[in-house]
């Protein structure tokens, strides 16, 4: 008989919003947690005018109602950027969150 084991992975997350500054090395796999009620039918968008030569976009994993969803992403070089989240149904905007990554060297 062949057993699997699936233990979920968590990266740190990112506490502090604009304008306070989150510090990484490079190389660390982190996440944004944002709430997100699927019910009220806003949705949560990660901007695109990040560097995505500082951060990958890993993936989203949306943990329900209750819990969220996690934007899942990598810091890939020394530099600093900002990750804008929008909340919008359609085109109609609620509101935003910005977070700004400093990356370091190891």
């Amino acid at each position: 008989m062949l057993v699997f084991i699936f233990t979920g992975c968590s990266f740190p997350k990112l506490e502090k919003e604009a304008p306070a500054v989150n510090e990484l090395k490079k190389g660390t796999k982190f996440r944004v947690n944002l709430p997100e009620d699927h019910t009220t039918g806003y949705t949560w968008y990660l901007s695109e005018g990040f560097d995505s030569r500082i951060i990958h976009r890993l993936n989203d994993v949306w943990h329900g109602n209750e819990k969220g969803i996690d934007f899942n992403l990598k810091a890939v070089a020394a530099g600093q950027t900002t990750l804008t989240f929008i909340s919008r149904k359609y085109t109609d905007t609620i509101s935003y969150k910005k977070f700004i990554v400093g990356i370091t060297d190891n």
